[in-house]
């Protein structure tokens, strides 16, 4: 009787260990434009430049994580003095939309939307939203490669969008926006 529990906890504990590693979440925070998130994997900023039909090239940082196949990416991006809101008409376009909805981030109202890629290129969802002369786009990517589209991921990232400068995880990394 010993040695088949023995031999269960055995074949458990090399099941376990045969799963794929899950990333650890960590929680992010950006004091100038005054939100946090929460993403897995270690991320990476780099300068951009977003191009709005209406109103010129605007400064950009985007932070970056990939992690199994998966793409999680802010974008932060100057808006002070925006007329339009056209960010969500351009993540759409050129895509197969899923969902369009509107959404709510404690006080912020923007979009929340899901699209197939072209060329059978993965899945993305994101949210837009405008808080303090900033558009925030968080996108994540599931790739073909990782091809779970009904990832809890994806919403999981997404949600994780707070704003407010107490908001963040005590532990949180700071991150800068590039100037």
């Amino acid at each position: 009787m010993r040695g088949r529990i023995l031999g269960g906890l055995a074949a458990i504990a090399f099941a376990m260990a045969a799963l794929p590693a899950q990333a650890a979440w960590h929680g992010y925070v950006n004091i100038e434009a005054g939100f946090s998130y929460n993403a897995p994997g270690d991320v990476k900023a780099e300068k951009s430049t977003y191009t709005s039909t209406s109103e010129g090239p605007r400064s950009a940082t985007i932070f970056r994580s990939v992690e199994d196949d998966v793409e999680y990416k802010v974008t932060v991006i100057n808006f002070f003095g925006r007329k339009s809101d056209e960010p969500s008409a351009l993540f759409q376009a050129n895509k197969k939309v899923l969902t369009d909805n509107e959404a709510r981030v404690e006080a912020s109202y923007g979009r929340k939307m899901t699209v197939d890629l072209p060329n059978n290129g993965g899945r993305s969802m994101a949210g837009i939203f405008f808080n303090q002369g900033y558009l925030i786009e968080m996108q994540v990517t599931i790739l073909p490669a990782n091809g779970d589209y009904g990832s809890s991921d994806m919403g999981r990232f997404v949600d994780s969008l707070a704003f407010g400068a107490g908001r963040g995880e005590t532990d949180a990394t700071d991150l800068k926006l590039i100037k």
